[in-house]
């Protein structure tokens, strides 16, 4: 994986970058220095880079020609003229998993991230000088000091979690999210965006063609995995036996790069999906590991994401990876791979948005009949009360989907808090927006969090090529309402993938999970669980409902419903403030 640190000193003559930062970074192991001026230190390792001109940027990560799996070269001019519309442009001639520094000629910095890009961009403020790197360790290299938990940003993390936010949980460290720009100049420094789903959603960028839009969406899956496999020897696939993931085990197949299946269960009947990975594997002629999920391998008193500046790990992810480490060995991968994000991108949401669309905008009546028909039958409703609650949301004044923030075991005291309102820019649609459109897009952000920062602890390069621009962008072309038919979701890339997959796997229509694994894990930590979250760090600053969560957690056996999903999110909040408090 790629890393790198700069440092912008936009005003060299009165605020210098510090030789000793300079020394430290030009002696720190796996780092080759790249830019070395008065004014901007870049250094980069483990990956690849590309110059652009002398001491004008360079490009650090893979990065492609839009619609292409090729590896590519900027022109070394992009940034030249400092005209931000060259720049936005840059956002949309390319993808990967980049991160673009650049000077202009007006004595500025730009520093571009890839839309969906997995390599990671923090920056900091220290003095006059802006600090940016790919982890905390480099930005520390760089001369950032930590000032401690932001707990307002720990407060939407509990509420808000799957929405992307510029603003980590520590105190002056901000992440520069895909498809955005910063910009520093002497005056200051801004954020704007060069990439929005908007630009390329909705009616005027639809399909005509149903045929057509299955392979487009293949095309587009295929590019994706094989910009994402290219330099791998062989690839370990994290394959569940649902269609994202098999999707992605039949584009594999058709590029020529060795690749293991690897599969995951648990002891209840709703995380063992054996028997659907071993029918996909064995249609395409793959090897197989199997392993199961053990509560054993957790210590919910530890978050396994402690150097990120954001709570991501999920502590049931600790066996995860450690399973994963076992099978990288076993294969001899120098690649992981999974299908994170696919449900999102491939709309895989019970709405009746999709039906308000489909007779809003759909060329007959029947398009939003059999739509409405096969929401009901998800969602085990009648057609008449989906039509009705269609026909309700049509006459709703904004288009906007409503995100909900989860307030459950939270303190009332915070219920007003700003930081419980739902804000990102993707989430903002015009008003002339689908209001299935927008439904599709409040996945797609939520998409861009996995795919830009998750937990999946790999031993080596790791990729999730369905949260990716080429896929997104062709998802986005297609009516909402194509997503669904006779009671089924994600039909568009179904039928792009029905000659390369066993029927049975296709046409499915259950859906493995994790959960009875989280519920043992939780069970077995009951006691440990209840510790943290009643004497812990969320509690002294006052975010929780002590009465409720002692009233939950004094229970015995399983909590009823889902509240031991919210319970563990909790928990792995206040592990990872605890890591950070520590001395």
């Amino acid at each position: 994986m790629e890393r790198f640190v700069a440092i912008f000193a936009p005003k060299p003559e009165r605020s210098p970058i510090a030789p000793p930062i300079r020394s430290a970074i030009s002696r720190a192991e796996a780092l080759s220095v790249m830019i070395d001026g008065d004014d901007m230190l870049v250094a980069s390792g483990g990956g690849q880079v590309r110059h652009l001109g002398d001491d004008i940027g360079m490009v650090i990560g893979p990065i492609f020609a839009t619609g292409k799996s090729d590896p590519a070269t900027p022109p070394s001019d992009v940034a030249s003229s400092g005209d931000p519309s060259d720049l936005h442009r840059f956002s949309q001639d390319y993808w990967g998993n980049f991160v673009a520094i650049l000077r202009d000629r007006a004595a500025g910095f730009h520093v571009l991230r890839s839309a969906f890009g997995r390599l990671p961009c923090f920056h900091a403020v220290q003095g006059d000088q802006l600090i940016l790197a790919s982890d905390m360790a480099l930005l520390s290299l760089g001369g950032w000091k930590s000032r401690g938990v932001e707990w307002s940003a720990i407060l939407r993390r509990l509420a808000l979690k799957d929405i992307p936010s510029p603003s980590t949980c520590l105190i002056g460290v901000q992440e520069l999210r895909g498809g955005s720009r910063l910009h520093l100049t002497p005056e200051g420094l801004s954020v704007t965006q060069t990439w929005n789903p908007w630009d390329r959603a909705g009616r005027r960028h639809w399909i005509d063609d149903r045929d057509e839009a299955a392979r487009m969406i293949r095309r587009a899956v295929s590019t994706a995995t094989r910009a994402s496999i290219m330099g791998a020897k062989r690839a370990l696939l994290m394959l569940s036996g649902g269609i994202d993931s098999s999707v992605l085990a039949a584009a594999l197949g058709t590029h020529g790069c060795p690749f293991t299946c690897f599969n995951l269960a648990s002891r209840g009947a709703i995380g063992d999906e054996r028997h659907y990975a071993r029918m996909v594997a064995s249609h395409l002629g793959a090897p197989t590991i199997e392993a199961q999920w053990d509560a054993g391998m957790v210590d919910v008193s530890r978050s396994h994401t402690q150097d990120q500046p954001n709570p991501l790990a999920r502590s049931f992810m600790q066996g995860t990876s450690r399973l994963l480490h076992e099978a990288v060995g076993a294969s001899g991968a120098d690649l992981t791979i999974d299908g994170g994000g696919g449900d999102n991108v491939f709309f895989s949401l019970r709405s009746i948005a999709p039906v308000t669309d489909a007779f809003l905008r759909g060329r007959s009546l029947g398009e939003g009949w059999s739509t409405a028909k096969s929401i009901a039958a998800m969602a085990d409703v009648s057609t008449i009360t989906v039509l009705g609650r269609a026909a309700s949301r049509a006459f709703r004044q904004s288009p906007a989907y409503r995100w909900r923030p989860m307030t459950q075991f939270l303190s009332p005291q915070v219920m007003g808090d700003t930081a419980l309102v739902p804000r990102h820019p993707w989430l903002e649609p015009p008003s002339s927006g689908e209001t299935g459109t927008a439904a599709h897009i409040a996945l797609i952000t939520a998409a861009q969090g996995w795919a830009e920062g998750n937990d999946i602890g790999s031993p080596v390069r790791h990729a999730t090529p369905l949260a990716s621009q080429p896929v997104v962008e062709a998802c986005l072309r297609i009516p909402i309402w194509w997503w669904f038919r006779q009671g089924q979701n994600r039909v568009v890339v179904r039928d792009a993938f029905r000659d390369r997959l066993p029927a049975a796997v296709v046409d499915r229509r259950t859906k493995g999970t994790p959960d009875s694994y989280i519920a043992e894990i939780f069970t077995a930590n009951r006691s440990i669980i209840r510790a943290m979250l009643l004497d812990g760090h969320l509690r002294r600053a006052g975010l929780l409902d002590l009465s409720l969560l002692e009233h939950v957690l004094d229970g015995e056996g399983y909590v009823q419903g889902t509240a031991y999903h919210r319970i563990m999110h909790l928990a792995d909040v206040e592990a990872w403030v605890a890591g950070q408090t520590q001395d």
